[in-house]
């Protein structure tokens, strides 16, 4: 009985791990699609409605979700007070603070923006929104092909390395 009872553990562990895999992909896909969407809010606030950035930033977390939320809602905090401090430098610390789900490549889009915002007059920073909006557009669809590439492939490599795992110990 024991020893079904550990195989059967060692079996949805390895399913587990593949799962939390997969839950990786998956969250980098819902974190770009927040900022995406983001991005465009900003775009709105800071071109048509021409508020100031920490206005824009709490408006644009009243309509995110999630991570991207805390992030927008963080930055916006801490925008009303910079208290000496550059927007660039709060902007990387909050996006630290979020534990967004992103890549290196996402990162650096985020990065870019932030050195931008706040910094340059409104159009300078309109176009660093529109880059950015396409740059994180294109970093989603490249996620979301490959959540579909190797989703399933991660879910049943985890099983199958359990069931493995099972077979060489037993």
């Amino acid at each position: 009985m024991i020893r079904l009872l550990g195989a059967a553990l060692l079996t949805l562990g390895g399913l587990g791990a593949g799962l939390t895999a997969v839950g990786r992909l998956t969250g980098r896909v819902q974190d770009l699609r927040g900022l995406e969407s983001a991005v465009e809010a900003l775009e709105r606030e800071l071109g048509w409605r021409l508020s100031p950035l920490p206005e824009a930033l709490g408006r644009a977390a009243e309509g995110a979700s999630g991570r991207t939320a805390r992030l927008l809602r963080l930055c916006a905090g801490e925008a009303s007070a910079l208290e000496g401090r550059p927007f660039r430098q709060v902007w990387t610390e909050c996006v630290s603070a979020a534990q967004l789900c992103l890549e290196r490549e996402d990162a650096a889009i985020l990065e870019e923006l932030g050195s931008v915002l706040g910094r340059y007059d409104g159009d300078s920073q309109l176009r660093a929104l529109e880059r950015a909006a396409d740059r994180l557009a294109r970093q989603r669809e490249k996620a979301e092909e490959r959540r579909e590439r190797l989703g399933r492939l991660y879910g049943i490599l985890g099983a199958f390395g359990g069931l493995l795992l099972v077979i060489i110990l037993f």
